[in-house]
């Protein structure tokens, strides 16, 4: 089992150790080896920017669940978040995956948490960018002493990641919103030293952000072990405090019917929400930090080639990752769920994790009706229901399914589906032929511009604004292809 470690004993100064001497490494090449104060910069800008993914891998292990509220409100002006989190529902789910035994397990839960941190990534490259914009980046970045430096800083918080996080035990009382907040905040009040750092430059105003930078540091290493004021409790982020409700409880005995998702169906479902919703307007935002970045590095010589692929494939992986991301939330959602009866209650079970993820009185379920306007469905011929369930406080609306056998589910759980007929119409060939062809429009452009001679500033703002009207405007003329059963 993975516990806590001896490191339970040494002080929290000894442990702050690895980090300091990361931080006061690029300072000492400034003032010892004649490094150029540009190189300084560059390095802290590269930290600020990782911090972000290191803290989407942290995310996965935080053993405490979010505070929902905190997520769907704002109201708690003192405590302002600086990332946001869509999907909550999935952020409700219970159990958690053992992927090797030498680490904590993971929680499906924390998945949502990893696609903002993605996401606010990119607006982050944006501005420490913009920031950047006199400085010769580019020439900083054909340095070795650069990455060597920014390796040193990263080692540094994987040491505090490895010993305090995850050998500690500390992830166990960590939630992963408090997780991505802090670095994000911590981040967020960096960018601003930077931005004035890089407009007035000088070894003193250096000199000045490390120190800043190490009393950051501390003060949030500080508050995640105890103790510290106002501001360094803004920097160690929102209250761990998080909790689930009471798990529904198994009834005794086997289930007197269950009925499985299909999986095929889930992941296609997960792959079309994802290419419609946010596809298009992330990926008009990773198109502009890209090109702003490129046009911030300029000519580097013979680095030139080789600074445009790193970047190219960065922005490239950045978006994949993103996009595959939000497609797993939806897979973790329902591809795992088993329904299941027991007397009068209908209970969904994860049979991936184990565990009961929500139950509910049959009597309790009204209103129940097809979901028309599921592409998949009609694919590989299965049926979502959509019904109200609960009261009060408690009611919701909940998707069940998709199932492949919709009768015998109906039937099974004695589900009053409001709609007399559970088949599909077939879908207007027209109005679905007129919202595909402009797709296939919009990957000839592209094509066609990545050959041609044609500057790439002058599409950009139709790239990066036009990408989500048009997708606006496609989803709801397929959407009218689709027959309303009612």
């Amino acid at each position: 089992m993975f516990g806590r470690g001896v490191a339970d004993e040494v002080p929290p100064a000894v442990r702050f150790v690895p980090i300091l001497l990361a931080n006061l490494v690029p300072l000492v090449g400034v003032l010892a080896y004649g490094w150029e104060p540009s190189t300084l910069i560059v390095i802290y800008a590269l930290e600020v920017i990782l911090a972000l993914p290191l803290a989407a891998v942290k995310a996965l292990f935080a053993g405490q669940p979010p505070r929902i509220e905190e997520l769907e409100t704002d109201e708690d002006e003192s405590d302002s978040s600086v990332i946001s989190v869509g999907n909550t529902d999935l952020a409700r789910k219970r159990g958690s995956v053992e992927l090797v035994s030498w680490l904590p397990p993971v929680y499906p839960r924390n998945l949502p948490f990893v696609g903002a941190v993605l996401f606010a990534t990119v607006w982050v490259v944006l501005f420490v960018v913009g920031a950047l914009a006199e400085i010769a980046v580019g020439e900083a970045l054909t340095r070795p002493e650069v990455w060597l430096s920014v390796a040193g800083l990263m080692v540094g918080q994987g040491l505090e990641t490895w010993h305090d996080y995850l050998r500690d035990g500390r992830y166990e009382t960590a939630s992963p919103y408090a997780v991505i907040e802090t670095p994000a905040r911590q981040g967020f009040f960096l960018m601003a030293v930077l931005l004035f750092v890089a407009e007035a430059g000088g070894i003193a105003v250096l000199a000045t952000f490390v120190a800043v930078k190490l009393l950051v540091d501390w003060s949030a290493f500080r508050a995640t072990h105890g103790g510290g004021g106002r501001f360094t409790g803004w920097l160690s982020g929102p209250e761990n405090a998080g909790e689930l409700p009471n798990p529904p409880q198994l009834p005794d005995g086997d289930p007197d019917a269950r009925c499985r998702t299909h999986t095929r169906t889930v992941l296609l479902t997960g792959l079309l929400s994802t290419l419609v919703k946010p596809a298009p307007f992330y990926t008009g935002m990773v198109l502009l930090a890209w090109f702003v970045t490129l046009a911030v590095l300029g000519s580097s010589g013979e680095y030139t080639i080789v600074l445009t692929a790193v970047v190219t494939l960065g922005a490239l992986a950045a978006l994949v990752a993103f996009l595959a991301s939000k497609t797993a939330e939806h897979v973790l959602e329902y591809a795992p769920l088993e329904y299941r009866r027991y007397d009068d209650r209908l209970v969904a079970y994860d049979t991936w994790v184990e565990e009961p993820q929500w139950s509910v009185p049959i009597h309790e379920i009204r209103d129940v009706s097809l979901v028309y306007d599921r592409f998949p469905d009609r694919v590989f011929d299965t049926r979502t229901l959509e019904a109200q369930m609960g009261w009060g406080d408690d009611e919701t609306t909940r998707e069940l399914g998709p199932v492949v056998d919709v009768e015998s589910f109906v039937g099974s759980f004695d589900l009053p589906v409001r709609t007399a007929e559970l088949t599909l119409e077939p879908i207007d060939r027209r109005l679905a032929g007129l919202a595909v062809t402009p797709i296939g429009v919009v990957f000839a452009g592209a094509g066609a511009f990545a050959a041609g001679p044609w500057p790439l500033v002058v599409a950009l703002p139709y790239v990066v604004f036009g990408l989500p009207f048009l997708a606006l405007v496609l989803q709801l003329l397929w959407r009218q292809a689709y027959p309303d059963p009612e």
